[in-house]
């Protein structure tokens, strides 16, 4: 395939999806071709759909914006392609949210679902790519979340029925709650 095909493909793409499409060739796109970076993956595609699925699959791609958006357009279950340093999964939610209590305060985090179910993922800054994820809100200070303290700074993220924390400054590592 060449440069040419993949703008003929994506002008062809559904409405729906083409903006998002044009942001990706754009994200691909050196001069009146495609970048070196991104070459290999073209020659060996047949549509646009190849083409952005070999970058999503190179695990070499997954800090890229391209892989991002793709993964996003897609709703690629990406989670599972970074290392956390600690998931809980499968928790029982009562409200719309993902608790998150501060003293006596309370944040719901939203999850990007409207499942009882969630997940929570907890990384090192930088340590997955946020752009495929929603960025919701920064939390600082001491709070509990599914039995863990954290005391911190914390990006807040939501992505298909999941809260992810990102460390941004963490003052200790997450602890399990103590019962008392």
């Amino acid at each position: 395939m060449d440069y040419q095909k993949l703008e003929e493909g994506i002008e062809k793409a559904p409405l729906a999806s083409r903006p998002a499409l044009e942001r990706l060739l754009l994200y691909v796109s050196a001069g009146p071709g495609v970048s070196p970076d991104y070459a290999p993956y073209l020659e060996g595609a047949a549509s646009y759909h190849d083409f952005f699925n070999a970058v999503y699959t190179d695990d070499a791609q997954k800090g890229t914006s391209v892989w991002a958006g793709w993964a996003a357009l897609k709703r690629k279950s990406w989670i599972g392609r970074f290392e956390p340093d600690l998931a809980v999964e499968n928790l029982r939610l009562k409200g719309d949210g993902l608790p998150m209590q501060f003293g006596t305060g309370l944040f719901l985090a939203p999850t990007g679902s409207r499942d009882n179910i969630a997940n929570l993922y907890v990384f090192q800054r930088g340590a997955f790519n946020v752009e495929a994820a929603e960025f919701v809100t920064s939390i600082g200070g001491t709070f509990s979340c599914a039995g863990y303290d954290f005391a911190g700074i914390y990006g807040v993220y939501k992505y298909r029925g999941s809260v992810i924390l990102e460390q941004w400054e963490a003052e200790r590592a997450p602890v399990p709650t103590k019962k008392g």
